[in-house]
């Protein structure tokens, strides 16, 4: 085994819930409520039933079920079901650093594990942390999008790390999962570019899914390669050199991921904040054009291809700026359903969005991503200008969005397909360090079913 993944392993195997201060394990119980929140505003849509249907062929002697129905399934595709719902709205948490990713797509994969498991509350906690961390690093260290390897390889290493704190593994088999998870994971980045597909909300989740499956894999004692990181053809070899920051005492990398107050790519937060303090000052037709400068990074996802000026679909929409931004000054608003085909395919709209250019700024850029910054001026036809800029998006970890808030997205997204039963979810997931068994808040999330 090399030096990293030991060093990496050991790290791993020594997060306990006893040891994580206040703060994250606060933190721990928030990405998961918006998680859930994330995954019940997509219920509805086609792809999560698609989703929830494949899980259901499968049956397993301990099995996790598929959030809201109770279908019983196998732990991996439980958990990719139930990640493509909280991922598929494009709503759920961010991290930005040398790599940006979207870390609570480790989130199902680790309930349905722990579900099947049954193991305890605090136990998820100490995993979701030993995930984010493990993930987070790795985007900390690796600019990996560079080499055309794309952040569900984060979540597969991430993954393996909370599945091992579940299965209660020490330093040698967790080395062995994460080995095994990066050697069978390193996917592609081609999945976030051009005109996007159904696998933009699957990607995530199906790294999470094969990263628990690794450490249950090295629970029975099987071995991985040795020199996944540092050996010749190793992910270095990939991707470059680098090391992982090992710094002392408790975790902390989970609270430097971000929440989403819209449903669109994190990089287009900023411009869409900046745009609703513009809503309603100037009528579409009466605006000549409007431009908005953002940091290198959203120009290059979301504002330098031309399907983003003519998205074919809702996964191109909501990677967007001019589509978001065309929306919140056409409407005042934006909702998750302003991606059905009927407004993708709206003419006036669509016109209107030949009136927005979007701009690479070098100063945004210098400061990202500590800041996530856009700026928007719109020129009216008779003249005047007018301007919005945002620095930090609501839910950045600097402009943090509060409990009652996220309460809030719950509320706003839970359909009334699942009943009432939002503020009991709610309740339970506040409580997730006296559950005895996982098994309790799913039993929680299923109870309408």
């Amino acid at each position: 085994m090399d030096q990293t993944t030991r060093d990496l392993a050991e790290r791993v195997a020594a997060i306990r819930f006893e040891t994580l201060s206040e703060t994250v394990i606060h933190e721990t119980k928030r990405r998961l409520l918006d998680s859930v929140a994330c995954a019940a505003g997509a219920f509805d849509y086609p792809l999560s039933a698609r989703m929830r249907e494949f899980a259901d062929r499968q049956r397993a002697t301990a099995p996790a079920r598929v959030w809201f129905t109770g279908a019983p399934s196998t732990t991996d595709l439980a958990g990719l079901a139930n990640g493509t719902m909280v991922r598929y709205l494009d709503l759920s948490d961010t991290i930005l650093s040398k790599a940006a990713g979207h870390p609570s797509d480790m989130i199902p994969a680790l309930v349905a594990l722990a579900e099947a498991t049954g193991a305890s509350g605090k136990t998820l906690i100490a995993a979701i942390v030993a995930a984010y961390e493990v993930y987070g690093g790795l985007c900390d260290a690796v600019a990996f999008q560079k080499s055309a390897v794309d952040q569900s390889t984060g979540a597969a290493l991430g993954a393996a790390a909370g599945a091992s704190r579940i299965l209660n593994l020490d330093a040698e088999p967790t080395g062995h999962a994460l080995a095994l998870a990066l050697t069978a994971n390193v996917s592609l980045y081609n999945v976030r570019q051009g005109a996007l597909s159904d696998w933009k909300a699957l990607a995530g989740p199906n790294g999470a899914r094969n990263g628990t499956f690794a450490a249950e894999l090295a629970a029975t004692g099987l071995t991985g390669p040795s020199g996944v990181f540092d050996g010749p053809t190793g992910f270095k070899d990939i991707v470059g050199a680098f090391e992982f920051a090992q710094a002392g005492g408790t975790p902390q990398r989970l609270l430097n991921t971000h929440l989403k107050a819209y449903p669109v790519c994190y990089h287009g937060q900023s411009a869409v904040d900046a745009a609703m303090s513009l809503a309603g000052k100037a009528a579409p037709e009466d605006i000549r054009a409007v431009t908005v400068e953002t940091y290198d990074t959203a120009f290059r996802m979301m504002g330098n291809d031309p399907s983003r000026w003519a998205p074919p679909n809702r996964e191109t929409a909501d990677h967007s700026i001019p589509f978001v931004v065309g929306t919140v000054l056409s409407t005042g608003n934006l909702r998750a359903d302003d991606y059905r085909a009927e407004r993708l395919s709206d003419s006036g709209l669509l016109a209107f969005l030949k009136k927005i250019e979007v701009k690479p700024s070098e100063a945004f850029s210098a400061q990202y991503p500590k800041e996530a910054r856009s700026k928007i001026t719109v020129e009216t036809v008779d003249g005047a200008v007018i301007h919005a800029e945002t620095i930090q998006p609501t839910g950045h970890a600097e402009n943090p969005m509060s409990d009652d808030a996220l309460m809030r997205k719950l509320n706003t997204l839970w359909p009334a397909s699942l009943g009432d039963n939002a503020a009991q979810v709610a309740d339970t997931i506040w409580r997730l360090e006296d559950l005895q068994q996982v098994g309790e808040l799913v039993d929680v999330l299923c109870i309408n079913a």
